[in-house]
């Protein structure tokens, strides 16, 4: 958890301020979808309106990612040498669109297909494949941002490591990597240094948080490291994750 008042405040309105990005990408994205043919999705035609949509989308979360990079590395360790985080090509770089194309065909085409064949109304089918197709869409635009944070650690000297910091309410899946604490940075050269490479999900609201200083957990993943502890003794692996799901689950529902 950042040291000051001002690093905290950095890292709530940029968590805020990339689920405002997530809402607009998926309010654009069923605007697309729900306007297509559940017959003709096939037609690659759809999928480049959606691609074009996510690329605007990516170049607001990686804008939003280096100037929350810069306002919390300035509260935090404010004596520390001239940084800028490296740049990304948000919008256009091969690589996420590929990944994100997967995604579509994945969450979109084979759901209404599949679902077609089982029997449904092609429009129905076309509605319930939606909310998977802009979950999908959601993911791939939040990982431009993401992507920022993660290279500036990378080349950062001043990082230390960092955290993730969750919502109010994430998945078992996303408590327990945030229960786990600081993830601290290699000693190796800036080139080698490892980042956040641990996974976001379709709908996850994670961020990671830099950490410039000795790291304290949030009170939200002190709780998800005290459940942790208590809902996993003598268990490992397998087992205790779980448990943890099944510990987590009781929790939400009291």
């Amino acid at each position: 958890m950042a040291t000051t008042p001002a690093g905290r405040a950095a890292s709530t309105a940029h968590r805020l301020a990339q689920g405002r990005v997530s809402a607009r990408v998926v309010a654009d994205v069923l605007g697309i979808w729900q306007s297509l043919d559940p017959l003709r999705l096939t037609d690659p035609g759809w999928t480049g309106q959606i691609l074009a949509s996510l690329s605007r989308h990516r170049d607001d979360s990686a804008e939003l990612a280096a100037n929350y990079y810069r306002d919390f590395r300035q509260a935090e360790v404010p004596a520390a040498a001239a940084f800028a985080p490296p740049s990304i090509a948000a919008g256009t770089s091969a690589p996420w669109r590929n990944r994100a194309l997967t995604s579509l065909r994945v969450t979109g085409t084979r759901v209404v297909a599949r679902l077609i064949l089982g029997g449904w109304d092609p429009a129905l089918a076309l509605d319930k494949a939606g909310p998977g197709v802009a979950a999908a869409s959601s993911r791939h635009v939040l990982a431009a941002g993401r992507d920022v944070v993660d290279n500036a650690l990378r080349a950062d000297p001043a990082a230390r490591g960092w955290l993730r910091v969750t919502d109010a309410d994430p998945c078992w899946f996303c408590a327990m990597l945030a229960s786990r604490g600081a993830v601290y940075l290699s000693q190796r050269s800036a080139s080698t240094r490892g980042g956040t490479d641990e996974p976001y999900h379709d709908g996850c609201a994670c961020q990671a948080e830099p950490v410039f200083r000795a790291a304290v957990l949030p009170e939200t993943s002190q709780r998800f490291a005290a459940l942790w502890e208590t809902s996993t003794a003598g268990l490992s692996g397998k087992d205790a994750r779980n448990a943890f799901r099944r510990a987590h689950a009781a929790a939400r529902r009291g």
